[in-house]
């Protein structure tokens, strides 16, 4: 089940790049909740709390009890959010409203578990995708999906068809769609090539490159030289 938060927003009837920037400098996050069926509605919500339910993670498939002045609260998610890295704050939120009856769709965070085999074996693992979407009612959203990578070997690849969705819960992202693979390393690579070159000679020291000759052919010679 969906974890659910809850949030506390004010509507604001002014708009404009000049009252978002009074609102930033205030410690507030302008933002829109889309309603389906109806108008958006503006708000702004407190900055510091905004962010703290972004970083505690899974935000995007968490269920939000929003409270809209004193309204009674609706349920809505998280749509998008804009950030500024440099003063690390967020700039701007949507929020999307939604009937806990209805399926909706959200990206889920994948989360890969254990040390693959390819990379005790040099490789690197490269995770290529960080979320795939998944389709659910609202509250049977997981808060992220896991894979077990022990098994994935040099040159391997998962994909979203790999991955197991929970029960109530159908991913949607393309079963071909790349989440990681285990790369081979320059290093692992000229070592494999240096390790080829050393069998090589050393099987043509067994096939007597450079060795003594064969006892039948020294017999031959020592006769030769007796006449």
């Amino acid at each position: 089940m969906a974890q659910h938060v809850p949030l506390s927003v004010s509507t604001r009837e002014a708009r404009g790049s000049a009252q978002n920037r009074r609102l930033r400098k205030a410690g507030r996050v302008p933002g829109v909740l889309y309603r389906p069926g109806g108008d958006s509605l503006a708000f702004d919500a407190d900055e510091y709390e905004v962010r703290r339910l972004i970083r505690r993670g899974g935000i995007r498939s968490a269920v939000v009890d929003l409270t809209v002045d004193a309204d009674a609260p609706r349920t809505v998610l998280f749509k998008t959010w804009d950030s500024d890295p440099v003063r690390d704050a967020i700039t701007h939120l949507d929020l999307q409203e939604v009937d806990l009856t209805v399926e909706v769709e959200a990206d889920v965070p994948v989360v890969l578990l254990g040390t693959p085999a390819g990379v005790r074996e040099g490789g690197i693992l490269d995770q290529t995708a960080v979320t795939v979407r998944v389709r659910a009612l609202p509250d049977a959203l997981p808060r992220s999906i896991e894979f077990d990578v022990s098994e994935v070997e040099l040159g391997e690849s998962v994909h979203a068809s790999d991955l197991e969705a929970p029960a109530g819960c159908t991913i949607v992202t393309e079963d071909e769609y790349g989440i990681a693979s285990v790369m081979i390393t320059r290093a692992t690579l000229a070592a494999d090539e240096e390790e080829g070159e050393l069998e090589e000679g050393a099987e043509g020291a067994e096939d007597g490159e450079g060795g003594e000759a064969p006892a039948d052919e020294a017999e031959g010679a020592a006769e030769s030289e007796g006449e």
